[in-house]
């Protein structure tokens, strides 16, 4: 019982991250025709999600004050924004790969409230409490605000032709998130490029967060893909928005295209040339989540600009992104059993015998 309370008590809120992960992978599979991953990793999901959910919502009822010390904190406060993109995500699921379009309503409902919740909290806190020095607490993982805020872009640019006589101001609301999702892209990624450029980062914090920096311009490039995609099909101005809305698709997943190598780089120099030990942390599922994304996004790119010969590069850097599911997965379920394990084999500490009266 002991290990369940101290699992919630020290939840950490990437773990989401799992869920945008393997959410991603799949609907980049059904894109490309492996009904069968797609399917699996579909219903796989529905179950991490369930679980990681509860273990977060128990953590806010029996352990708030450790919720609100992660909240404040600026290193992970931003990393919150995960359950809203997972939960977008699992709503994509469910509108692409099986059409249950009133259940993926749901998960945008829940999505919105999500996002309103943690963008109030967090970013608050940010602006009234944050005394530290930005070489402190800046790193790549803060772009998951823009990862969230995209996925509501995301989810409702899918969702909006279901929505009948609404469809317009669902439309015209995805494209706000879509417009304030790449404005806190700009002003992120200047911050995280002043602070890569001029302080030194560790080689432990080096590599997981700042693949966020391609799957936050990948999740953008989606939302702005589905948008040009979607236009046709609503009724309103949005028709002047085309040309604007394709030039800055193109413009974030030429960015996010540019990211890559420099990410492999980095990887290289930590794990080759430094040899660091890898040791897992749900940190890690912040790669995968990029390379699915980007599969994903470059798919719908090349169908909202009329390139079909784009797509191509989807057709082989989905294996990079199994490659990288497989491998963190496994470490995971390593890493669970260990912890277990080692919990088991503990002795529970003996009480001093009582003296005799």
């Amino acid at each position: 019982m002991s290990v369940i309370r101290n699992t919630i008590k020290t939840f950490h809120p990437a773990y989401f991250a799992m869920v945008m992960s393997t959410g991603i992978i799949s609907i980049a599979s059904n894109m490309l025709g492996f009904k069968c991953i797609a399917y699996g990793l579909f219903y796989l999901n529905i179950a991490a999600y369930t679980i990681i959910l509860s273990l977060q919502l128990l953590r806010v009822k029996m352990f708030w004050s450790n919720l609100y010390s992660d909240l404040s904190n600026p290193r992970l406060s931003l990393v919150f924004f995960t359950t809203v993109a997972g939960t977008n995500v699992l709503g994509a699921q469910f509108a692409t790969i099986v059409n249950q379009p009133c259940v993926a309503k749901i998960f945008w409902f829940f999505g919105i409230f999500l996002w309103t919740a943690v963008s109030l909290s967090t970013f608050s806190i940010l602006f009234l409490k944050c005394e530290q020095r930005i070489e402190m607490v800046m790193h790549g993982g803060w772009l998951t605000a823009t990862v969230g805020t995209q996925s509501v872009a995301v989810l409702g640019a899918i969702l909006a032709p279901k929505f009948g006589c609404c469809s317009s101001l669902v439309m015209f609301s995805s494209f706000v998130w879509w417009m304030i999702g790449s404005f806190l892209y700009m002003i992120l990624i200047t911050l995280i490029m002043y602070r890569l450029v001029f302080f030194k980062v560790s080689l432990e914090a080096l590599v997981p967060p700042y693949w966020i920096n391609m799957g936050a311009l990948a999740i953008t490039t989606l939302a702005g893909s589905i948008l040009c995609l979607n236009i046709p099909l609503i009724e309103g101005p949005y028709t002047d928005l085309l040309g604007f809305t394709k030039g800055f698709t193109l413009f974030f997943w030429s960015f996010g295209t540019w990211w890559i190598p420099f990410l492999v780089i980095i990887g290289i120099w930590k794990y080759v040339l430094h040899k660091t030990p890898f040791k897992y942390s749900p940190l890690y599922w912040a790669m995968v989540f990029p390379l699915g994304m980007y599969t994903a996004c470059t798919i719908k790119f090349s169908q909202a600009i009329k390139l079909p010969f784009v797509a191509h590069i989807s057709t082989y850097f989905i294996y990079f992104a199994y490659l990288a599911w497989v491998l963190i997965f496994g470490h995971m379920i390593r890493s669970m059993i260990k912890v277990a394990s080692t919990k088991e084999a503990t002795p529970a500490p003996q009480q001093a015998p009582t003296s005799a009266k």
